[in-house]
């Protein structure tokens, strides 16, 4: 009939079961602290803190560095506004933390090793780039 309505859907509750597959880690542990994530992207995002920034600020003689494109943004509204438009990641990047990261959860490298290769391409770029003695940490 016309100008009827369906009953509401009211949908059933899940299960304990199905509540526990939802949030349950799956097998994606940090190889160093051996923390448990449900998306592998969280896993790597986590391992990146272990390891030097691979992003820096393009203005010269300032010593930022940071560990996400986003930090860049937002430090370059605060710190360069007046500059313009900051650069795209790939004008900005020190080193690929991805490869690194890949490279240790495959079990071919260490974090340390890791973090050592990536220092080591902080100090070459920092040469590079005329940042040495201001990127200190």
């Amino acid at each position: 009939m016309e100008g009827d309505e369906p009953p509401p859907f009211d949908p059933p509750a899940p299960s304990q079961d199905q509540v526990a597959e939802l949030y349950a880690p799956t097998d994606n542990p940090c190889p160093l602290c051996r923390r448990n994530f449900r998306r592998s992207q969280d896993r790597n995002r986590h391992i990146r803190t272990f390891l030097p920034h691979w992003v820096y600020c393009p203005f010269p003689h300032c010593p930022w560095r940071g560990d996400r494109q986003d930090n860049l943004k937002a430090h370059w509204k605060t710190a360069h506004a007046k500059c313009g438009q900051a650069l795209e990641q790939e004008h900005c990047k020190i080193y690929d933390p991805a490869l690194l990261v890949k490279s240790v959860v495959d079990g071919e490298l260490s974090i340390e090793s890791a973090a050592y290769a990536a220092l080591l391409e902080v100090e070459r770029r920092a040469r590079e780039l005329g940042k040495v003695g201001i990127w200190t940490d």
